[in-house]
């Protein structure tokens, strides 16, 4: 399985499990906006297999920062239901502080140290639960 696909699988989870509407938006493929009376923004990554490392995009992090609404990043591994859930302070703490841009203009985040202030989800019932008492 690609980490599109994990991707794809997360969104249909998200929108039969939540009270959130989802929709795409035009920052990017993976940037969808949740909303249910509030709005926030999440950027969505997949990794289906070791190593888990994913590749946020520079531009598109740039975009999200220049919003008033709030953003999340979110960084799914294996299956549509365990990741990470960053707040637009962790990611942008872990751009300033930790994550390595590479030469594509990505940042490099990966599991261990590069996340050492998250704690994994291991459902979408968790995910919500972390987000709306983020939100």
């Amino acid at each position: 399985m690609k980490g599109s696909q994990l991707v794809q699988l997360f969104i249909g989870k998200l929108r039969q499990n939540s009270k959130y509407k989802v929709t795409t938006t035009r920052f990017s493929q993976n940037v969808y906006k949740l909303s249910n009376g509030t709005e926030v923004l999440i950027y969505i990554k997949g990794r289906a297999g070791e190593p888990h490392k994913w590749g946020i995009t520079k531009n598109v992090v740039d975009r999200l920062m220049n919003q008033s609404i709030p953003w999340f990043v979110v960084l799914l591994y294996d299956t549509p239901e365990t990741g990470f859930l960053l707040t637009q302070k962790d990611a942008t703490n872990y751009i300033l502080t930790v994550w390595p841009l590479g030469r594509d203009g990505d940042y490099k985040p990966a599991t261990g140290t590069y996340l050492k202030n998250n704690s994994p989800f291991n459902s979408i019932e968790a995910l919500l639960d972390q987000l709306v008492s983020l939100d």
